[in-house]
């Protein structure tokens, strides 16, 4: 029960109504016996720093930060942790007693959702579909575990071409934007083909490069970012060719449990990730 004693989190975004963030984490408070609230707050990209002030004047022990606002909070906050500097974004911010930390927990939770589901990015061959705001520090994670190559291919060939220079000088890892081979032992999408209103479309759509996803097969790990719906059209494509599929469900989830460690204090139990698909999502 809410009482003047619990403490208060949230995710702050524009828009927000669409989070899942709050079913997810008030689930997790009251059965790990915590006494947190979590609330989701539209802010919309003018009033960033107001919002980041109204956490350390209200004493909000911890907020999320979705799209548009992951890179816009960084300048206001106290500090920001080195990997969230490399990652160049911030998803969650923790007040300690007036001191506000940024953190980044979406690229932990991409790679621990994917290793959950028995694919390992070590010596793979990648090929990403979008070249949007999440894809870099997500690449920048993978790249920290030696993939043997990384191709990404968007349907503006300039935006691929400058997350590749960005990765480059941040990494040193040359990020390829032009098709060698269609070879691939994971293939990501990072784009919104798949979701409502575009129910109907494949990431490859607007892709010029690749024609047909014949170049996926059984030895093919396809993961799509999109978590709702729970199967995209890409993903049932992906299936029908025999790969292993996944969808961004695990990564929403895992971010989520890194936050809220962060946020709490609190370890988790290990298992935590299959309750909380189980018992929130239905999974």
């Amino acid at each position: 029960m809410i009482s003047a004693k619990t403490k208060q989190l949230g995710i702050i975004g524009y828009p927000v109504e669409h989070s899942f963030s709050p079913k997810m984490h008030n689930f997790i408070a009251p059965y790990v016996g915590d006494d947190y609230v979590y609330s989701a707050w539209e802010v919309k990209p003018g009033n960033v720093k107001d919002a980041i002030a109204g956490i350390r004047a209200l004493g909000i022990r911890g907020v999320n930060v979705t799209a548009p606002h992951k890179t816009a909070v960084m300048p206001y906050l106290d500090e920001v942790t080195d990997a969230a500097k490399k990652l160049g974004s911030v998803n969650t911010i923790v007040n300690d007693n007036g001191i506000l930390r940024g953190h980044n927990t979406d690229a932990d939770g991409f790679y621990s959702a994917i290793t959950a589901n028995g694919i390992t990015v070590k010596n793979a061959k990648i090929l990403v579909l979008g070249a949007g705001g999440v894809v870099k520090p997500t690449l920048t994670r993978l790249i920290w575990e030696n993939p043997k190559e990384i191709t990404v291919l968007n349907r503006t060939k300039s935006k691929a071409a400058a997350l590749a220079g960005a990765l480059r000088a941040d990494t040193g890892f040359d990020v390829k934007t032009e098709l060698s081979a269609l070879d691939f032992d994971i293939v990501i999408n990072t784009t919104s083909a798949g979701m409502k209103p575009q129910e109907d479309a494949l990431p490859i759509d607007a892709i010029a490069e690749l024609d047909d996803l014949d170049f996926i097969n059984g030895n093919t790990a396809v993961v799509d970012m999109i978590y709702n719906p729970d199967e995209t059209l890409f993903l049932r494509e992906a299936k029908r060719r025999g790969a292993k599929t996944m969808n961004g469900l695990g990564m929403l989830i895992y971010q989520g449990l890194i936050a809220y460690e962060l946020f709490t204090g609190t370890r988790l139990p290990r298992d935590m990730a299959d309750i909380v698909k189980r018992e929130v999502f239905g999974r």
